[in-house]
C-alpha cells in the first residue's frame, strides 16, 4: 500500500544553491526545465516536529565532498483520521441553519 507524506522545502535555500550552480541542478534537454535532483531518506528517530523523512541535495559523485550534505527540507506521514458522524442532534442544527439562509 502506498503512503503519502507531507513536508516542506526551504525554497531560499533551493534558490541560494542553484545560484551557486550546485551540481544537482541539470537541465532537461528535452524541455529546457531546471530539475533539483534530492535524495530523500527515512530518519532513525522521529524529531519534535513529527518528522521522519529527511530531503537534500543530491551530489554528482565527483562534487559530493566539495559540496558537502545540502538539507532543504523534511516530511512526516499524512495521519488519515476517520471521519466520526454527528449525533441527531447536530445534524438538526445543520438542517434548521441551512433553512434558515436568505435564498
Amino acid at each position: 500500500m502506498s503512503k503519502l507524506f507531507t513536508g516542506s522545502i526551504c525554497l531560499t535555500d533551493l534558490l541560494e544553491q542553484a545560484k551557486k550552480a550546485h551540481s544537482a541542478f541539470t537541465r532537461s534537454q528535452v524541455n529546457q526545465k531546471v530539475y533539483a535532483n534530492i535524495l530523500i531518506w527515512e530518519n532513525d528517530e522521529v524529531d519534535k516536529y513529527g518528522n521522519t523523512h529527511s530531503l537534500q541535495l543530491n551530489s554528482i559523485k565527483d562534487k559530493k565532498e566539495i559540496e558537502g550534505k545540502i538539507y532543504i527540507g523534511n516530511a512526516k506521514p499524512i495521519e488519515r483520521k476517520e471521519p466520526v458522524p454527528i449525533t441527531q442532534e447536530e445534524a438538526k442544527t445543520f438542517t434548521d441553519a441551512v433553512d434558515d439562509l436568505p435564498f
